[in-house]
């Protein structure tokens, strides 16, 4: 593990820049265009969204897993925020979402009283936004700290009190705002999930180094960059566009299917490395952006703020996209290991 002062920009980096990708790419909620509120908002949320990213890359690195063990412990993470910390799985309406029903409804579960689309949905997008996509960045951006530790003794304790402390806040928020509480069985099939989730990331095949590919890097095709950035980006549309309909379910099952084995194969027979991580990262947040001027207009936001705040984010997003491309371009040592 280097020094910390050598730590503290790429540990700020995913802090800050978690809470961001999770929650305003798409510029949905009441305090859009507030630029105080969004600022202290990313502030309140970095140790839930940031912290969460940074200790799951951390158990991740101290295992020597790779990005197949951090992907699904994202999903645990996801399954965990949206059932256990904020209630939205099982809330019937929510202030900031007035077409909440229309999401909800046409997939619910009779019993459990959630709806499967939703749950899905926003798993894979705290999976793509909240988690893999900072640490896509960071693995992409700062390779002195690639396969390295970022925290040491104080900062695991401190970032895991901190998003429990956090966490529950949040909990007893969303019970006043929902008036809901969960019912035994809706505990007992999102805790299960949970559990399975990282049962899965902690199977052998997922921890230790990575085998050899069967041919050396240096003569395995690589992908340009644009086409996998661009891919990511109709990846995102694609997952976010799906309907309301137990077949918009189906297809979505289908396209994360798809989209796992062709991650898996591209990570064993192309040379795939920190550029095209990167890309896949800076991919999916372009992806959220574009989304969010198809989003509904929150309540009591203007026209001008929403596209206001939806262009800034583009523009800076692409601008990292450029900003990535060019910084890892000339790499082509393959990552030690993207996927499992």
């Amino acid at each position: 593990m280097l020094p910390l002062r050598q730590r503290i920009l790429p540990i700020l980096g995913v802090l800050l820049a978690a809470p961001i990708t999770a929650e305003f790419l798409q510029a949905y909620l009441t305090l859009t265009g507030e630029t105080l509120m969004l600022v202290w908002a990313v502030v309140f949320l970095a140790p839930l969204y940031g912290g969460a990213a940074l200790l799951i890359r951390e158990v991740t690195v101290r295992c020597g897993g790779g990005w197949a063990m951090t992907l699904l412990l994202a999903a645990a993470f996801g399954m965990a925020l949206q059932t256990v910390v904020d209630l939205s799985m099982f809330a019937e309406d929510s202030p900031d979402v007035p077409y909440w029903s229309q999401i909800r409804e046409p997939t619910l579960i009779p019993g459990l009283e959630v709806s499967a689309l939703a749950g899905l949905s926003w798993m894979l997008g705290h999976v793509m936004l909240s988690v893999a996509a900072p640490l896509a960045l960071l693995y992409a951006l700062a390779p002195a700290h690639r396969g390295r530790p970022l925290l040491g003794r104080i900062g695991i304790p401190a970032f895991t009190a901190a998003w429990f402390f956090l966490a529950w806040q949040i909990h007893l928020d969303a019970q006043e705002m929902f008036g809901i509480t969960a019912t035994p069985t809706q505990w007992v099939g999102s805790l299960a999930v949970v559990v399975v989730l990282i049962a899965l990331a902690c199977l052998p095949r997922f921890i230790g180094q990575r085998r050899e590919p069967a041919s050396p890097a240096g003569d395995l095709r690589r992908i340009p960059l644009g086409v996998v950035a661009v891919a990511a980006i109709l990846l995102k549309i694609a997952m976010d566009l799906m309907p309301s309909t137990w077949a918009g379910f189906s297809a979505l099952v289908a396209l994360t299917t798809v989209t796992a084995i062709a991650l898996l194969m591209a990570d064993r027979h192309l040379n795939w490395g920190p550029a095209e991580i990167g890309m896949l990262g800076i991919g999916v947040i372009i992806g959220a952006i574009l989304i969010g001027f198809l989003a509904p207009l929150p309540p009591g936001v203007s026209m001008a703020a929403k596209l206001t705040q939806n262009s800034i984010l583009l523009v800076a997003a692409v601008g990292l996209l450029v900003f990535t491309a060019r910084r890892t371009g000339r790499e082509h040592q393959r990552a030690p290991e993207p996927v499992k």
